[in-house]
């Protein structure tokens, strides 16, 4: 089993809420030390707008937080890149779904970002010899707590896209949290 684990964070146009969610992610764990240079992330859009930059409004609410989007390109979501990686997380169910109808076999490594974070939140350092092994510790223990709640979109991230710069700031803010709950457990160092 390779040492390298891959993150695809997903949305529609691939433009605004995962570029943000995957500078997050990639913020953290290069803060996370050499411990996490095993874990990759990327995004992309189920109705990627190709090669775009990120929505001005995405930018400038990373930047508020300190966070660079790395000069961030969109692109389109392809079965090879959901095939090639170890965690999908979506910013709303219906991306999910729409992976799902076309990707049955991820079913157990693709969930809703707000989803996989309640589901590994409070959760101890699964056992592990580095991050990569802690994050599929994780995806596993997700997979099994999964349960399907009775209300539709509650998992969802609300997008900003058009809206005002509150929007935008208030979206990175939820982002931000739920990175934070689900990097917890991965990033935690052994003793």
């Amino acid at each position: 089993m390779t040492q390298e684990f891959r993150i695809v964070v997903v949305c529609t146009a691939n433009i605004c809420r995962s570029p943000m969610a995957e500078a997050m992610i990639r913020h953290a764990l290069r803060a996370g030390g050499p411990d996490a240079a095993g874990v990759v992330v990327e995004s992309a859009g189920v109705y990627g707008h190709e090669g775009s930059p990120i929505a001005p409004g995405s930018a400038s609410a990373l930047r508020a937080l300190g966070i660079e989007d790395d000069d961030h390109r969109g692109r389109r979501l392809t079965t090879a890149i959901v095939g090639a990686a170890d965690l999908v997380l979506t910013m709303e169910e219906g991306h999910r779904d729409a992976i799902l109808a076309g990707t049955p076999e991820a079913r157990d490594r693709t969930f809703t970002l707000r989803e996989f974070a309640r589901l590994v939140g409070g959760q101890a350092p699964p056992s592990g010899a580095g991050a990569a092994a802690r994050a599929r510790a994780l995806v596993t223990t997700a997979d099994s707590r999964r349960t399907r709640l009775p209300w539709p979109g509650v998992d969802d991230v609300p997008d900003p896209y058009g809206g005002p710069s509150e929007g935008y700031h208030a979206c990175a803010a939820l982002i931000l949290g739920e990175v934070g709950t689900l990097l917890r457990p991965l990033l935690v160092p052994l003793a």
